[in-house]
């Protein structure tokens, strides 16, 4: 069974290999972990975003999900699908799709990309402007615990507020608490017609046309600013009916300043970059407010790299080639000058060391909650 490049590259780079297992059922990869006392086990799903965790410590045991892919129940007039979680994306959409129906997320590396993994993430692009986060569409989750022990959380209904909210703990907790072993999803269905803008021109008038978008009447399924090789960019996705779909996209175009050039791409997003020696992926946040200072500093520091920033939420990606360490860290003092954040997911470790998330009072909290979940540290990454 393949993984993913970046953990294929990962290993062979590696001195001395590392043991690798793939469990077919939850009571054999309960098994090991009960069996894993005193080791360092790293949790994964196919391996493309194995190293988005701050903190790796060496590790003596990668443990796949791959080998969880079943569908266990895809409720369709209630909207919900229950699996197993190294079910990949690609897999899970093509069941559903029979039905008419998705999970509506875009993380990166979708060839790769398992259930397990995107919620483990948290990754989602664009598309969080519509249909909302991650954790928005995770009704309940099944997981294994670092004693071995099957715990469960949340249910298969859309409302669900009994007890705390695990399944918003584990989303985004990068493999630190425990093994997700299976998930309840939450769907919708299938637009019936998509349709994408792309709008090319100065910076500052692409800020005014985004603003106007999120203020107008339409319901805009993602809009994203972008800095690429040609240009400053601003990207409008619509789902929806045929007719409604034709009604916004043409509103949208009425409100544009003047100077702007339109014209109507393939639904979806740009084709991002691909990852290569030297290149760092960083995530970033910044009030929706801040969006056009926060490009600017882009530009300013980093003239090369390309950043897509969801307009709506100030959330965004950045790559960038071979970027100096003092660089990144200007930026950084900005966008947390500006009550926003920069944190680096694939970069050399030297250089996430130096740019380590500051998480203030909350490391606390969440060095208890590690303490609670893994108390014997078995599960590599952490995230302070």
């Amino acid at each position: 069974m393949a993984f993913s490049p970046a953990l294929a590259a990962f290993l062979s780079s590696q001195a001395t290999a590392i043991p690798i297992q793939t469990p077919s059922t939850v009571a054999e990869l309960a098994q090991i972990l009960r069996e894993c006392q005193g080791r360092k086990v790293l949790p994964l799903g196919q391996g493309s975003k194995w190293g988005w965790a701050p903190c790796l410590e060496t590790v003596d045991l990668i443990l796949s999900t791959r080998g969880l892919r079943r569908l266990i129940d895809h409720a369709a007039a209630d909207l919900t699908v229950t699996v197993e979680a190294g079910m990949t994306l690609a897999e899970l959409q093509q069941i559903l799709a029979e039905q008419g129906q998705w999970w509506p997320v875009d993380p990166l590396y979708p060839d790769w990309a398992t259930v397990g993994g995107i919620i483990a993430t948290a990754d989602t692009g664009s598309l969080r402007w519509r249909y909302g986060s991650i954790g928005d569409l995770v009704l309940g989750i099944t997981w294994v615990r670092a004693d071995g022990e099957v715990a469960k959380a949340g249910g298969r209904v859309v409302k669900n507020v009994a007890g705390y909210n695990l399944t918003r703990l584990f989303t985004g907790s990068l493999g630190s608490l425990g093994i997700l072993t299976q998930v309840t999803l939450r769907l919708y269905p299938l637009p019936a017609a998509q349709a994408t803008l792309l709008a090319t021109g100065a910076l500052a008038d692409l800020e005014v046309l985004a603003r106007q978008v999120l203020n107008a009447p339409v319901s805009p399924a993602g809009v994203d600013l972008w800095l690429r090789g040609e240009g400053s960019q601003l990207w409008i996705h619509f789902h929806g009916s045929e007719r409604v779909v034709a009604q916004q996209t043409a509103l949208v175009q009425r409100l544009a300043p003047a100077g702007l050039s339109w014209q109507e791409v393939r639904p979806g997003a740009p084709p991002l970059p691909l990852p290569r020696s030297g290149m760092v992926l960083a995530k970033f946040g910044c009030p929706p407010s801040q969006s056009l200072a926060t490009l600017e500093q882009f530009q300013s520091l980093f003239p090369s790299a390309q950043v897509q920033l969801h307009r709506g939420c100030g959330l965004g990606r950045a790559w960038i080639p071979q970027p100096e360490q003092g660089s990144l860290l200007q930026l950084q003092c900005h966008l947390q000058a500006a009550g926003g954040f920069l944190v680096l997911l694939e970069a050399p470790p030297a250089l996430k060391t130096a740019l380590a998330p500051n998480f203030g009072p909350t490391a606390t909290l969440m060095q208890r909650l590690k303490q609670q979940f893994d108390p014997a540290g078995i599960f590599g990454p952490r995230l302070v």
